[in-house]
Order: structure tokens, then sequence, then C-alpha cells
């Protein structure tokens, strides 16, 4: 006896069983009125609804909202290893901040995208310094005042830097102070220990 030839009989077996149930129930679908059916009908719909609901949007909304406050933890636990990583890095190379000075500033960026601060924060050459001063300037819009607070106190793993210029104040959006936001520079330089080849 064949896969197929077994699968046909029991096609067989459950039509015969379940086409008796199947008439009755068509003889009672057609003894009911229009209204009585539409009624039937909505509460199919409405059964149907309430099943999807339960068993696929709730499931996916509730991963969603765990999802989204699981996230700030998450980034939290990633900044804290961003910030061993480059401890360890900084161990490894005997002292923190030995880099070789032309590659600061890819340093500099690279531990602002570590931060978060990626899409606040526009690194630039400070204009009208000479070459040999290797200064930097950090332009912040509507930052998060803790993550500029963590990223300065994890400049010394990155660079031996010198902080020429502070100017941060609240941000101020439509007229309204921001709480918690700054905007404004930083203007670092390396010291002069991190010039010397």
């Amino acid at each position: 006896m064949t896969f197929n030839t077994r699968l046909t009989e029991l096609d067989d077996a459950l039509r015969m069983r379940l086409e008796p149930l199947a008439s009755r129930i068509r003889a009672a679908w057609h003894r009911r009125t229009s209204r009585e059916q539409a009624v039937l009908r909505g509460a199919a719909l409405l059964l149907l609804a309430v099943l999807l609901w339960t068993l696929a949007l709730r499931p996916a909304l509730q991963t969603i909202q765990t999802a989204r406050q699981q996230l700030p933890l998450v980034q939290a636990q990633t900044a804290r290893l961003g910030a061993i990583i480059l401890e360890a890095d900084a161990l490894t190379r005997g002292r923190s901040g030995a880099i070789p000075a032309g590659d600061t500033e890819q340093a500099l960026q690279v531990s602002l995208d570590a931060a978060g601060l990626e899409t606040v924060s526009v690194l630039s050459r400070s204009d009208g310094v000479s070459a040999k001063e290797m200064q930097w300037q950090v332009q912040f819009a509507n930052a998060p005042a803790g993550r500029i607070m963590e990223w300065m106190s994890n400049l010394p793993f990155v660079a031996q830097m010198q902080t020429r210029r502070v100017d941060l104040a609240r941000s101020n959006v439509d007229g309204r102070d921001r709480p918690g936001q700054l905007s404004g520079v930083i203007v670092l330089a390396l010291t002069p220990q991190a010039k010397a080849p």
C-alpha cells in the first residue's frame, strides 16, 4: 500500500464522517431567516477579529513595548561595554590616550558615535589655528546632557586631550528651554605630550 493510497483512504473516511455533520449544518443554516444569518455572520467576524487580536496582534504589540522599555538599558550596557573596551585599549597601549596624532580625529568621531551622540554632534577641525595646533571643535545641537558628560569623562581613554573651551547652554526650541538638552561648542586640543613623536 503506497502513501498516496493510504492518504486517499484517510481523506475518504474523513469525508464520510464529516458529511452528515456538514449536511446538518447546511440544513440548520437554511432554516435561519436572513436576519439571523446576518447576525451569525457578524458574530463569526467578531470572533475572528477577537482571535486575530488575541493570537497575533496583542503579543506582537507587547513584544514591541517590551523592546522599547529594554532599549535604554541595552544602550546603557553598550555604552558601558564601549567604555570598558576603550579602557582596555588604553591599558594595552601602556598609557591612556597613546594613539598617533593623525588618528585622533577618527578616534574622537568613534567615541562620539559610541556615546550615542552621532546624530546631535558635528566634529570638525577648528578654523583659524595652525596645523601644528591640532584643535577640534565639536558642535552639539539638542544633545542629551548626560551623554555629553559621559563622553567627556571618557575622553582620557580616547586620546590625551585638553579642553580649550566649553560653551554649552540649555537647548532652546521654539522659545522654550529643553531640560536635559544642551547645545553649543566644545573645543579640544592635543596635549603637548601627545603631539610629541
